[in-house]
């Protein structure tokens, strides 16, 4: 740390400060060293280590300063660099790296918040002015530090010194003339490693014959040479490429004789690493600069004065950043024969026996990887040797740093995923074929999560490459225009048609080449799969692998189709699960395409355009909705409808170019024969006509998988619709047996197999023909009914999904069958409760996916339900809740929408609101009586009431979650009911009733209001305000708070609505009941809070008023009588007074307003009166002390002495021992 800030007292004065220290330092040092014995000593005397730590970091400033001590600097490292003392020798390399780095880098010499700095007398300049000043990005004046021919000769003059006497000798030691220890090795290693990373900006890269052969080009693949501020003298050696010879050899060396020497290895690691990237920073340390930049940026930036405000100090450092950010831009380098040396050596490093060593070695292989341009190519196939099944030298350790060399880091690059067909066909039939290697051992951990990291990133990362990239002839035309255009001149010459032609013809080679290498990749991943000993484990990665290869240009070799329609039925049920998502995307890929045609709406509708956009049901879609009149009941009516699947299509407006598909007789022929089919398609036809097959896919799709967790498939669906819709009804009858079966088993597995196949079904049968899909629905609706009957808890959620998924872009008229069968009777009774709840949960999934397009159905089902709304079982109740919003879901009153011709909410609520009148005028409290179960007899209306209550709370509650609008004017008519019902506390021991309508009355007090609803909840309030029920005055409070916070714009704007309010709340202060008082005054002190209300004098003299109301004196009882619990008129306008102060008081939590002090006062008055105004007193003063402690220095100035001495008394608790 001290020497942190001598340093720093070096940098800001260096003349001065240099003349101080160097002179002591290098003293002190030659003094300590004078006796050769100090050069052997293994601990350093202590003030020998801290001059040479102070010199190495004083040394760390603008070079052209250094120049005047080289001399005495030389003499300290010829003195210390070869010290044996590790501590001592590091410290002396750290001062070598400082002189270079000082001499030879370009930086700013300074960082001042002014240009021009702050030496000028006060007299003259007062620096104080510029405090904050921003610095002016276009006149920065940054002084830059650029190395002079004196510092860049001293720099050569260092590495002549001190590299080239290491170089030799460490040569001498790699060819084997002279023995040396390994610490030597290790002292000598660090100081050329000093002298590398000191003189990186210095040294001109590594030079090399490039390796061309990797990819043929027609285009210059040539680095952009990037100018950084300094010109590289060539005349001179090139001690980077020096470095470069001796440290391989000495690598080699030490590889074969002693690899245990780690440490060494280490340093080898990092000069290689350093030889091939560093130009003057590293990565590393510029990410966190940067990173560290910019969170200074960050909390010093003002906002106040815009953008790129910033002091000059922080404008400098992004500047040099920038110049940083050009040295380390060297991705694209030219692959030279160099390189190549290097990173094959660093193969063999990440290769080794030692795990330290192999993982540094990685981490600088990566780096080379993601920066030499196409040398993965030339490096795959040496790591891939060590995976070779036939190999019989490679040991775990080479295996293992093998496979990390192809998963790669988190940033790097990966090898075993490159975006190119050269190169992921050697690497991923390698890592399968690597399962028969002897140096993999599956009971190692270590391997099978690597195995696991493997696959597991190629699934993540792959992207699908390309095998055509043909080049359109228009875009050559454009290309070559552009090429002749003079604006903007080109400055190449220009291409002649015969090398147009030759680019065109290579591309055409190299797209039948990937072609090649995309089907000899699925053959070879197959022949790996294929052989017999391959462990389980790499059978599985093989067949990931393969459904990567599907693609949808191009159809998956006929042998894989066979191979993965036969893993339908494979052991494995990992296996089993990629088949199916393979076998789904194979139909895909057979799909066949249907024509369509496009049509106008307005013609089939026989209506005008209309002039404007007009959402919802209009005349010119009404051809679209359900209509059990018109629905196709023959061929002929099938053949003639005009059928349109897209469910969004025609509400808002119709598309410009509408299309639909066009008749039956153009599109593909179905009912095929055998030998109509492709091979692909003969393939998967023989295997689902095969009796056997298909009874064993059914037997293993029946099968549980994860207990308790599974679901309705998705993929297993997607399988069923494409073999329907490919193969129409060729296999129902293999089928149909298997359905029969397994729908009238109750087992949660097997009637999730049922629902899966069944939806596959009916989606897959899109395009079938009349009779194909009659007697489709003939097999279907017996199956259906057997299941509904059989529905079971664990099923219910895969049928409700079975049909959802059925009913998606689909025709309503398609799907008659389906809706007439749902709306039978779903309250039948049959079973119980259970499966009526089920059932209409069947038939709400397959409503909700119709949306617009079925009123009539709509209205239908609120027809049937509305006589069953006094239903008394909770599951039912929910149901039917839940069913309602769905039904009224489209009915939104929105700008330019058409009324819906689907069921309204206003008329429904109206004739609930008829049969709900028994229980709205009865006045005293509604409590539930009912019990669950449903009565054969005749009720009375109250009893009725009551149930048909319970399930309009469901629908309500629903409502608000998933409704478009919010609540309608005849809803708010109920809310008098639910204020009578709704309890005050919250507690879970209340009934369903009264929980039901404390939260339908929270959920409706946070919907929006319309303008003119607001006179009628303003009414209602008022009048429960007049109710006997303590509980529902209450209620109204809570409900009035939430409502004014959530609409609150709305009633701003109503000067009325805000009078009623303040009318409402401040007589509701007066009550009779304690809770309602203090309920009304916690909304009253919200209200003023947000300025809702304002406190105006008229509202301060009435509680003043009210505060003066003389009480009645005590009168004395006789002891046996039992006390008045009723308080008299007095007392509870005494104590709405003091309640309504009170609540002015807390709306300035933060502050105090002018009035406020006066009011404490008065407030003061009160603490000796009976309770309950004595406890509300205490209770604000307690409020107003917490909230107003922080800052009581300034809150306490708005008082007067007289008043700050009552505040003092009221505020302090008294003493106990007082």
């Amino acid at each position: 740390m001290v020497a942190d800030m001598c340093r720093a007292a070096v940098k800001c004065c260096p003349e001065e400060s240099l003349k101080i220290f160097v002179p002591h330092c290098c003293s002190v040092i030659t003094q300590l060293t004078i006796n050769d014995d100090v050069l052997n000593e293994e601990e350093l005397d202590k003030e020998l280590l801290w001059n040479l730590q102070l010199l190495s970091e004083i040394t760390r400033v603008d070079g052209k300063k250094l120049l005047p001590y080289k001399e005495e600097l030389v003499k300290i490292l010829h003195r210390t660099l070869h010290l044996t003392c590790k501590q001592g020798y590091t410290l002396s390399c750290n001062l070598l790296h400082h002189l270079l780095r000082s001499t030879t880098l370009i930086y700013p010499t300074e960082y001042c918040s002014v240009p021009g700095g702050f030496n000028k007398p006060p007299s003259e300049y007062f620096p104080i002015k510029d405090w904050g000043k921003p610095g002016d990005l276009w006149n920065l004046g940054i002084q830059w530090h650029v190395p002079s021919h004196e510092e860049i000769t001293f720099a050569y003059y260092l590495l002549d010194s001190f590299l080239q006497p290491e170089l030799i000798k460490l040569q001498l030691y790699a060819n084997g003339e002279v023995e040396m220890s390994r610490d030597d090795v290790q002292q000598r290693l660090t100081i050329v490693h000093n002298c590398l990373i000191g003189s990186g900006n210095l040294l001109p890269p590594l030079k090399g014959e490039q390796i061309t052969h990797l990819v043929p080009s027609m285009v210059s693949l040539e680095e952009t040479k990037l100018y950084t501020g300094l010109d590289y003298d060539f005349s001179r050696e090139n001690h980077r490429e020096a470095i470069a010879k001796v440290i391989r050899k000495l690598l080699h060396h030490i590889l074969d004789n002693s690899e245990d020497d780690t440490k060494s290895l280490f340093l080898i690691i990092k000069i290689i690493g350093d030889l091939l990237q560093f130009q003057g920073s590293h990565k590393h340390e510029f990410d966190s600069r940067w990173k560290s930049f910019n969170l200074v940026k960050k909390s010093m930036e003002n906002r106040l004065q815009g953008k790129k405000q910033h002091i000059r100090a922080l404008l400098i450092d992004r500047v040099m950043l920038q110049h940083e950010l050009r040295t380390l831009t060297v991705e694209g380098c030219e692959y030279k024969k160099v390189h190549q040396d290097m990173i094959r050596d660093l193969l063999r490093l990440s290769t080794s026996s030692y795990g330290q060593v192999r993982n540094k070695a990685q981490q600088t292989f990566f780096t080379a990887l993601g920066t030499y341009t196409f040398c993965c190519r030339d490096i795959i196939p040496l790591v891939l040797e060590f995976l070779q099944p036939d190999r019989q030298d490679v040991t775990q350790q080479q295996f293992k740093g093998a496979l990390y060399c192809l998963l790669g880091n988190h940033s790097g690059v990966c090898l075993a995923n490159l975006h190119d067909w050269d190169c992921i066909v050697q690497t991923w039939p390698a890592i399968v074929s690597s399962g028969l290697s002897k140096a993999m051992s599956l009971e190692k951990p270590s391997i099978v999560r690597l195995f696991d990291d493997l696959a597991e990133k190629i699934h993540r990362q792959y992207e699908t490459i390309g095998l055509d990239f043909t080049v359109p002839q228009t875009c050559v035309a454009i290309g070559v225009l552009i090429q002749q255009s003079k604006y903007p001149s080109a400055n190449q010459p220009l291409l002649s048609p015969e090398e147009i032609q030759l680019g065109i013809q290579r591309q055409q080679e190299k797209n039948a080449e990937a072609l090649q290498n995309y089907e000899n990749l699925v053959h070879t991943l197959l022949d790996c799969v294929d052989q017999r000993n391959l462990p389980w484990k790499f059978e599985h990665i093989g067949i990931g692998f393969l459904s990567l290869l599907l693609r949808d240009d191009r159809v998956l070799p006929l042998r894989a189709i066979k191979f993965f329609v036969q893993s339908l039925n494979h052991d494995a049920i990992v296996v089993r699960k990629m088949a199916i998502s393979a076998v789904a995307g194979i139909l895909k890929q057979l799909k066949r395409a249907h024509k369509k045609l496009s049509i106008c709406p307005y013609e089939i509708s026989t209506t005008p355009k209309p002039s404007c956009i007009l959402a919802g049901d209009r005349p010119d879609n009404q051809w679209m909705h359900y209509d059990s009149k018109n629905i196709p009941r023959t061929k002929t009516e099938w053949e003639s409808s005009c059928f349109v699947e897209k469910t969004h299509w025609g509400y808002y407006t119709w598309p410009q170019n509408m299309v639909v598909y066009a008749p039956i007789e153009e599109q593909p022929k179905l009912g095929r024969s055998r030998e109509d089919m492709t091979e692909a398609e003969q393939i998967i036809f023989d295997h689902f006509s095969n009796p056997k097959f298909v009874e064993q896919l059914i037997n293993f799709l029946s099968l549980e998988d994860r207990k308790g967790k599974d679901k309705f498939n998705p993929r297993r669906f997607c399988l069923f619709k494409g073999v329907f819709r490919n193969f129409d009804d060729a296999f129902l009858p293999v089928l149909k047996p298997h359905l029969e079966r397994l729908v009238s088993d109750s087992h949660e597995s097997t009637q999730r197999c049922v629902a899966e196949i069944i939806a596959g079904l009916i989606r897959g049968s899109k395009h079938w023909t009349f009779e194909k899909v009659e007697r489709l629905w003939e097999l279907l609706c017996p199956l259906l009914r057997t299941a509904l009957c059989n529905i079971t808890v664990e099923t219910y959620n895969d049928w409700g999904t079975c049909i959802a998924t059925s009913c998606e872009s689909r025709d309503p008229r398609k799907l008659h069958w389906l809706f007439e069968l749902l709306l039978e009777s779903p309250l039948s009774g049959e079973g119980g409760s259970f499966v009526d709840a089920c059932r209409l949960y069947v038939l709400q999934g397959g409503l909700a996916q119709q949306e617009w397009r079925v009123p009539e159905l709509l209205h239908r089902l609120l027809k049937y339900l509305e006589p069953k709304l006094t239903q008394v079982y909770k599951n039912v109740r929910e149901r039917i809740g839940s069913v309602l919003t769905y039904i009224f879901m489209i009915d939104v009153s929105l700008p330019n929408t058409a009324p819906t011709k689907s069921p309204r909410v206003p008329e429904f609520t109206a004739r609930i609101l008829e049969k709900l009148k028994p229980l709205m005028e009865v006045d005293e409290e509604i409590q539930n009586h009912v019990m669950e179960e449903n009565g054969v007899g005749e009720e009375d209306e109250r009893t009725q009431g009551i149930k048909l209550l319970k399930t309009i709370l469901k629908w309500l509650m629903a409502s608000a979650g998933r409704s478009f609008s919010t609540a309608v004017t005849e809803q708010l008519q109920l809310l008098p009911l639910f204020f009578k019902i709704a309890p005050v506390e919250n507690d879970n021991s209340y009934d369903e009733l009264k929980r039901d309508a404390k939260l339908c009355l929270s959920l409706m007090s946070q919907g929006l209001l319309y303008p003119q609803q607001v006179p009628l909840v303003l009414q209602v309030l008022k009048q429960t305000a007049r109710s006997s029920s303590w509980h529902a005055r209450y209620t109204v409070l809570t409900y009035l708070q939430t409502m004014v916070f959530y609409n609150l714009f709305t009633f701003l704007n109503n000067e009325e609505a805000v009078k009623d309010i303040r009318w409402l709340v401040i007589s509701l202060l007066e009550d009779e009941q304690l809770e309602v008082r203090e309920m009304a005054a916690t909304t009253l002190s919200g209200l003023l809070q947000c300025n809702f209300l304002t406190m105006d004098g008229p509202m301060q003299i009435h509680f003043e008023q009210l505060c003066k109301t003389k009480l009645p004196k005590k009168r004395k009882r006789d002891p046996g009588t039992v006390g008045d619990t009723i308080p008299s008129a007095e007392l509870v306008n005494r104590h709405a007074g003091v309640l309504g102060i009170g609540a002015c008081i807390l709306s300035s939590p933060y502050d105090v307003p002018t009035w406020m002090p006066q009011l404490l006062m008065n407030l003061s008055a009160h603490l000796n009166d009976p309770q309950p105004i004595e406890m509300t007193v205490k209770k604000t003063l307690s409020n107003f002390r917490r909230t107003h402690h922080d800052n009581w220095q300034e809150h306490k100035q708005q008082f007067t002495d007289d008043q700050l001495l009552v505040l003092t008394d009221l505020l302090v608790s008294p003493c106990y021992y007082a």
